[in-house]
């Protein structure tokens, strides 16, 4: 069997001499440079399955290595190693390719992790699955007989106009499953305009759903349509309805009861023409009880109900979702990984407290941040306990160990700086992302 050929570049004979009997005792056949000219020779003279460079060797740098490697054998897997790392060069070795960056001193076991990983990055991905097996009802995907049952109820509640409101725990997809009855619904060409209902003064409501005119308060410098207006002939989607003030609830219930609304400033109410669908993951009869929601409101809601299951009572379509979430996380990034066969089994067993929108998370943030190949067992576990612990809005940020900050760090470079995006990626609450950043900034200063 014909050993792995691994090219080792590096000034420092002693590391050079180092790393390469290391690797050689491992298995390995190498090929020893000890200055730019003589790599980029061997480069152009012969093939390898890794190249293992240092970053800072002579008047060239290991990021020209890269390029080199790229242009010569673009499927080469390239591993950079320093001992003065910085984010410059951290973040050229990321866009320009390399497989992974690793910072001296290291451990030579996990040296020949990375360069197994690498060699492996190049075996063939497994085999696609078939469009057939992902085919998707209105973006969601699943064969389990809960979520059969559910397209049941969208196809059924498509060919009415009456309210529906949809239930379920956070990140299942309700407002999927809105999108859906809307689309093969006869206002399908009309617009779908969503609310976040959460999002929304509780002042600003009467304007924001029902419109104002020039002049109908400080600041209405014109005529601004609201969401019923911009939404007539389609639908719209009041998400996590049980945020919407108890004040203006009576407001609510009225428009839906006599299909009409009063722009704030208008003489006369105008006649409406949108379906209203609702969400939301509270348990609105308590509210009920509570005196936070109003009955008669949430019957005018409830004509058609439709729940949504959560990803653990339906674990027989996680393995479908992860291959299409894997499929277009891979090609919007450009990289090639995928799953070791021990991984499924941690995939099934996890209970996804956040449901399918923690399963993108966790699967975009892996092919974001892991070097191209096969996701390991342990790999996987790791990107599974970061950021899980839940944090309040009111709760002092947790001690940040440097794993997290280093993690937090990269995101960040990867969106270029988009908090938001970045919350998606880690997998965690804008709002916890600002106080882990916030400490970081306070480690710093201190």
């Amino acid at each position: 069997m014909t050993k792995p050929k691994v090219l080792v570049i590096d000034d420092d004979e002693a590391i050079s001499t180092t790393v390469s009997n290391y690797l050689a005792s491992k298995g390995y056949s190498i090929t020893v440079a000890n200055d730019s000219e003589d790599a980029l020779a061997f480069l152009d003279s012969r093939e390898f399955d890794v190249v293992l460079s240092d970053i800072y060797i002579d008047q060239l740098t290991g990021l020209d290595i890269l390029r080199r490697a790229q242009e010569r054998h673009p499927d080469t897997p390239v591993v950079l190693m320093t001992a003065r790392g910085s984010v410059r060069t951290t973040v050229e070795a990321e866009l320009g390719g390399a497989f992974d960056y690793l910072a001296k001193p290291f451990d030579l076991k996990d040296l020949l992790a990375v360069i197994q990983r690498a060699e492996r990055s190049r075996e063939p991905q497994p085999e696609a699955v078939s469009s057939e097996d992902l085919e998707q009802f209105g973006g969601m995907i699943g064969f389990a007989p809960s979520m059969v049952e559910v397209y049941k109820r969208i196809a059924r509640s498509a060919r009415s106009d009456d309210t529906i409101l949809i239930l379920g725990e956070s990140g299942v997809g309700k407002e999927l499953v809105a999108k859906a009855i809307h689309d093969h619904s006869s206002r399908a060409a009309k617009p779908f305009v969503a609310v976040d209902s959460g999002a929304v003064s509780g002042s600003l409501w009467e304007s924001e759903v029902f419109g104002a005119l020039k002049g109908s308060f400080t600041g209405a410098d014109r005529d601004r349509p609201g969401i019923v207006e911009t939404a007539r002939g389609g639908t719209v989607f009041f998400d996590e309805v049980g945020e919407i003030p108890i004040e203006f609830q009576a407001k609510l219930l009225r428009f839906l009861q006599e299909k009409e609304y009063r722009p704030l400033g208008a003489g006369a109410p105008r006649q409406a023409d949108v379906r209203v669908i609702a969400a939301t993951n509270r348990n609105l009869d308590e509210m009920v009880r509570e005196g936070k929601f109003r009955e008669d409101l949430l019957y005018r809601l409830n004509v058609l109900r439709i729940e949504v299951p959560p990803l653990r009572e339906r674990r027989s379509d996680i393995p479908f979702l992860v291959r299409r979430i894997l499929a277009e996380a891979c090609g919007a990034r450009g990289k090639n990984i995928w799953f070791d066969s021990e991984c499924e089994q941690i995939l099934l067993q996890h209970d996804w407290p956040g449901n399918v929108r923690q399963l993108q998370n966790v699967v975009r943030r892996l092919v974001t941040l892991e070097p191209p190949g096969a996701v390991s067992e342990a790999v996987l576990r790791r990107h599974l306990e970061e950021f899980t612990r839940p944090a309040s809005e009111d709760e002092e940020p947790v001690e940040l160990n440097a794993v997290e900050r280093q993690q937090i760090q990269r995101v960040l470079e990867q969106t270029g700086g988009n908090k938001t995006r970045a919350a998606e990626l880690l997998g965690i609450q804008r709002r916890t992302l600002y106080k882990k950043l916030a400490r970081m900034e306070r480690d710093r200063d201190g």
